[in-house]
């Protein structure tokens, strides 16, 4: 049963949060935040970009982070939702209408399937290495909690996506 009033109380919410998320335009930015953890799930594709910068061998980069090409190649595919997300925010139009607004709708689910494929690779690595400690694995286990806590409870993520999602 609704409360008398509760639809007055949302609206002005809404307007609360597009007082809050917008600028003077009208326009919304990609949060900081989210550029972050779409960076985290495409570690595989900045670790690809960085090892181009090592002339003599560029593999030996890749080496340290990951032990086989199959890893390497799996976090390629776990970073490509992220990557296609990516590419979404920047060309969806609040003006007009494209493919970029329409995949905002899934932006979510593409994300959250992506750590959880993430999590599958960690636990395997962590089986793989027998458990052994290192401040890299903990940092990486640390940063998965961090993006799956702001994919399931960002404020401003929730407006951003849905505000382009809007203009379908």
């Amino acid at each position: 049963m609704k409360k008398s009033g509760s639809e007055a109380t949302s609206a002005g919410q809404r307007l609360v949060e597009r007082a809050r998320y917008l600028d003077k335009e009208g326009r919304a930015s990609i949060p900081l935040s989210l550029l972050l953890v779409l960076l985290f799930e495409m570690r595989g594709y900045v670790a690809a970009i960085i090892s181009l910068t090592f002339a003599e061998d560029r593999t030996r980069l890749l080496k340290l982070f990951y032990t086989s090409s199959e890893q390497f190649g799996l976090m390629l595919l776990v970073g490509l939702p992220a990557l296609i997300v990516l590419l979404a925010t920047t060309f969806a139009g609040e003006d007009e209408r494209n493919w970029a607004n329409v995949l905002m709708r899934f932006a979510q689910p593409l994300l959250l399937l992506s750590l959880i494929v993430d999590a599958t690779l960690i636990l395997w690595m962590f089986i793989e290495q027998h458990g052994a400690f290192s401040f890299g694995r903990a940092g990486i286990i640390f940063g998965w909690f961090i993006c799956g806590w702001y994919l399931v409870n960002s404020r401003r993520w929730r407006f951003y996506r849905r505000h382009l999602a809007s203009r379908y």
